[in-house]
C-alpha cells in the first residue's frame, strides 16, 4: 500500500490512522485493509489522488478518497467497507428434511437496528475466524447456525452447500458476502420454538419462523430479504426445489 501514489498523497494523520488500526483479533481491520492495498488507482474515467478522510466504526469503514476525473474535475468518491473487507461472512437458507425429502424452511424475524424496523432476516453473521474456536468458513457456518437458531448439538444432513458470494450493492460497498444451504432433520423443529437464541450480546433479540415448504412461493412474493431471495433463486438453479415451485 505504502508504494501507492494516493497513499504517497494521503495527509500523514490518516497514513497514521490506517497505521493504527487494530491488527489482532477479535477486532481486527485486516480484511479492510488487504482490500485497500489491491484497489485499482484508476478506475473508469476517475484517477484515486488521495485518500481524504476515514471513517471508522465497530464493523464497517467509510474511506472517502479524493478523485480526478479525465475531463479534470477534482470531487470526492467513498464507498463502505466491513473491517472484514470484501469477504465480510455468510448468510444462508435453512430447510428440514424428512426422509430425504424437504418439507419446511427457516426464516428469522427481528428487529434491525439499520432501519429500525421488524425485517426478515437470513442466518449467518461475520466470517470472524480466530474466534469462538473458528478457523475456516465451514466452522462458521456451523457456528451461526446452532447459535442463531439456539440449538445445544448440531447435526447436518450432509455437506453444506456453498452457493458463491453475492454483491450487495457494488454501487456503495465492495461487500460480497458467501452463500449457503444447509439442510438439518425435521426432528429439530421442536426444538427451533423453545430454543435459547443467539447468546452474543450484542445481537438484537429475534425469533426463528419454520415454515412448510409449501409456503415457499408465498413468502418469496412478500420478502425483501436479499440474502434469502438470493439463497431461494440459486438453490433453485440446483435443482434444489424441484417440484416445489409451480
Amino acid at each position: 500500500m505504502v508504494q501507492r501514489k494516493w497513499f504517497v498523497n494521503t495527509s500523514s494523520d490518516i497514513r497514521q490512522t490506517l497505521a493504527e488500526l487494530p491488527e489482532q483479533d477479535p477486532r481486527n481491520f485486516n480484511g479492510f485493509l488487504l482490500d485497500l492495498a489491491e484497489r485499482p488507482e484508476r478506475i473508469a474515467n476517475v484517477t484515486v489522488e488521495s485518500l481524504a478522510e476515514l471513517v471508522c466504526g465497530n464493523y464497517a469503514v467509510i474511506p472517502v478518497f479524493n478523485v480526478r476525473s479525465d475531463a479534470g474535475q477534482l470531487y470526492t468518491y467513498e464507498y463502505v467497507s466491513w473491517r472484514y473487507g470484501s469477504m465480510s461472512g455468510v448468510k444462508g437458507l435453512i430447510l428440514l428434511e424428512n426422509h430425504e425429502r424437504i418439507t419446511h424452511f427457516i426464516v428469522l424475524k427481528g428487529e434491525k437496528f439499520a432501519t429500525g424496523k421488524v425485517e426478515d432476516d437470513s442466518v449467518g453473521g461475520y466470517i470472524d475466524l480466530n474466534v469462538d474456536g473458528v478457523t475456516n468458513l465451514s466452522q462458521r457456518i456451523e457456528k451461526e447456525i446452532q447459535q442463531e437458531l439456539g440449538l445445544p448439538e448440531l447435526v447436518l444432513k450432509g455437506d453444506t452447500i456453498l452457493l458463491g458470494e453475492m454483491a450487495t450493492d457494488p454501487g456503495m460497498t465492495n461487500n460480497r458476502p458467501g452463500l449457503f444451504i444447509a439442510i438439518l432433520d425435521v426432528s429439530l423443529a421442536r426444538q427451533l420454538e423453545s430454543a435459547a437464541r443467539d447468546p452474543d450480546e450484542r445481537e438484537l433479540r429475534g425469533e426463528v419462523c419454520v415454515y412448510p415448504i409449501g409456503r415457499l412461493q408465498e413468502v418469496v412474493r412478500q420478502s425483501q430479504d436479499s440474502f434469502f431471495l438470493a439463497c431461494v433463486a440459486k438453490g433453485w438453479a440446483r435443482g434444489i426445489f424441484d417440484g416445489i415451485f409451480r
